[in-house]
């Protein structure tokens, strides 16, 4: 028997409500998730805001128990571990559930969500609300979800990347208004200088350096060191960090149409096309070639 911890994606968190749907980058539904594996640690693919609404869940996040009722605020991470061990009958939450390329490639800044700590392996977990930031909350999910039935509006997809946006940073200052102001930024501070000066360094040598030692060696620590500040900090690795602005990168110069899949894997310090093909669909699940197709077939559609 397997002992890997399965991946959910959105389909799976919303029982079949996306299948009519093409962009499965968002959703927004009140649901109600008994069904998704009772009893067994799971992640999502995903980011995810929920809002309980009504009944509650008993669990565990990364081994810590929590209890999560009405009026009750959680935030989950693709990073994030979480186990359900009792749900009730009626429950049910108002969800947000979001892909990172979907508010990133268009902001053309893969680091735009690490500004959150809300969205970080350390951010926010879960927070029970006042009725004023619930109602607020409550007002801000519904507007994206009334938006996302607007099937006519030519820029449904920008106007919920920016509701969702917007979602965000009003979620942070809840967080923020709930804890201690001074020992959150101090906690958070300790690094920054380290993941600031790691990611100037990435966006000046990552199409020629691709080995995490390079950047370390820059910032005079060890793999392990940088790895773990990062990890700490931002819930991805340091490969993950390089692997990131590769395909973002990648997927910028075949959207652009002037280059050919050979002229971009050359680019990135690719010169074997195999191999290049192999890490592209490794990190995004297709070849550069449907990749290209999708973005063609699709060409009105920001995804």
């Amino acid at each position: 028997m397997s002992l890997k911890i399965p991946d959910l994606n959105i389909n799976e968190f919303t029982h079949g409500e996306t299948k009519s749907l093409k962009d499965l980058n968002f959703f927004v539904s009140d649901i109600s998730i008994n069904n998704i594996a009772p009893n067994r640690p799971f992640r999502s693919t995903c980011y995810q805001i929920a809002l309980c609404t009504s009944g509650y869940i008993k669990g565990k996040i990364e081994d810590k128990e929590i209890y999560y009722d009405k009026h009750t605020l959680a935030v989950l991470t693709p990073s994030t571990v979480f186990e359900m061990t009792e749900v009730s009958e009626d429950y049910r939450c108002l969800t947000v559930i979001f892909k990172k390329n979907f508010l990133v490639e268009v902001l053309n800044n893969i680091y735009f969500l690490d500004r959150f700590r809300i969205l970080n392996n350390n951010g926010l977990d879960y927070l029970k609300l006042t009725d004023l930031d619930t109602e607020k909350l409550t007002i801000q999910i519904e507007n994206i979800r009334d938006k996302m039935k607007d099937e006519q509006h030519l820029f449904k997809n920008d106007i919920i990347r920016n509701l969702i946006i917007i979602l965000l940073y009003e979620t942070e200052n809840i967080l923020i208004s709930h804890h201690n102001v001074s020992y959150t930024i101090e906690k958070h501070l300790r690094h920054d200088k380290v993941i600031s000066d790691f990611h100037e360094l990435l966006r000046k040598n990552f199409f020629k350096e691709r080995k995490v030692q390079f950047y370390a060696n820059k910032l005079a620590l060890s793999t392990h060191q940088l790895t773990k500040i990062l990890l700490k900090d931002t819930g991805r690795s340091a490969k993950k960090h390089i692997n990131e602005i590769l395909i973002s990168q990648a997927k910028s110069l075949l959207r652009s149409g002037r280059y050919n899949i050979t002229e971009v894997a050359t680019s990135l310090h690719y010169y074997n096309l195999e191999e290049f093909s192999r890490f592209f669909k490794k990190e995004t699940g297709m070849t550069p070639l449907a990749y290209l197709k999708k973005k063609r077939s699709n060409y009105n559609t920001f995804t």
